[in-house]
């Protein structure tokens, strides 16, 4: 018997085994009842074994049915991933890509730069959940994350996509009135302006001659967002901990002045992380290559 042969029997099998039905398996595989069973009996001659149990009433796999029939699964759903791998690899980039990412980076960073996505790739729709809370990508039937700091050990596949500066800044106002802090430790003679979704929290992390050292912090004013915060500070209420990019436009005008810049921690790393997939959309593909590109390329 040729392989050819062989392999086209091993599917029919493999549906014979899941049906437990000639007649069911014929049906789906467009073929006769006849042409079915003279494809089993062709493969138990063949293999020298008895795959099924066949009764009036019932068909059973044997043993070594059960055994044959594992492999023959294989053999069906690679052929169908080498298909649909290659249909991938043909087509262009169609449909939704759902990606969730935080509101201020999603405004200020990832927005600006899907126009020109969008008409490289027409037939392209991208859908952008902005939000501060960590989604569940596989529930929410979510594309694409883009995550900050350290991750969860998950099934999700991550992808490092750039690290993000940290500064802390005030108004030049504020520091004219309470004084320029010198060292992290001089934090708790100030005002400390705070988010829960900040770098730490109320908790900042400084560089100390290359160790870490974790300074409590407190003030009048605790937000649950950076873009809440940022008017405080630069009304000249208090000290900001914040990643850079945030408050750049501000730095450059001069609104806000970065403090104690030798103290800063390392930069929060960020990644693109999507769900495990032996084959992903080629719109997909795309979206991620092209941040990758524009964003990781910034560093």
């Amino acid at each position: 018997m040729s392989l050819l042969q062989r392999l086209s029997d091993m599917a029919i099998f493999a549906k014979v085994a899941e049906t437990s039905s000639f007649t069911q398996a014929a049906a789906h595989l467009q073929m006769s009842k006849g042409a079915v069973s003279k494809a089993i009996s062709r493969l138990e001659q063949h293999l020298a074994v008895r795959l099924l149990q066949r009764t009036t009433r019932q068909l059973k796999l044997t043993a070594e049915g059960q055994a044959f029939f594992s492999y023959c699964q294989q053999v069906v759903k690679q052929a169908d991933q080498a298909e649909h791998h290659l249909d991938e690899l043909r087509d262009e980039p169609v449909g939704v890509i759902r990606i969730s990412m935080a509101v201020t980076f999603g405004t200020k960073v990832v927005a600006p730069l899907l126009p020109e996505l969008l008409r490289r790739y027409p037939k392209l729709k991208i859908e952008l959940d902005l939000t501060d809370r960590l989604v569940d990508l596989v529930g929410e039937e979510v594309d694409l994350a883009i995550r900050f700091g350290r991750l969860a050990s998950s099934s999700l596949i991550a992808r490092p996509l750039t690290k993000l500066p940290i500064v802390l800044v005030a108004a030049p106002s504020y520091l004219a009135q309470a004084g320029i802090p010198q060292h992290p430790s001089e934090l708790i003679h100030h005002n400390c302006l705070s988010t829960d979704n900040g770098p730490q929290g109320t908790i900042w992390r400084f560089s100390d001659q290359g160790q870490p050292l974790d300074v409590p912090t407190a003030g009048s004013l605790l937000a649950n967002s950076n873009r809440a915060m940022k008017p405080a500070a630069i009304a000249g209420m208090g000290l900001m901990f914040v990643t850079q990019y945030q408050v750049q436009d501000e730095i450059d005008s001069g609104l806000l002045v970065p403090v104690l810049t030798e103290f800063m921690p390392e930069p929060l790393p960020v990644h693109l992380v999507y769900p495990h997939r032996v084959h992903m959309k080629a719109g997909l593909k795309v979206v991620i290559q092209y941040l990758l590109s524009k964003i990781g390329g910034q560093n």
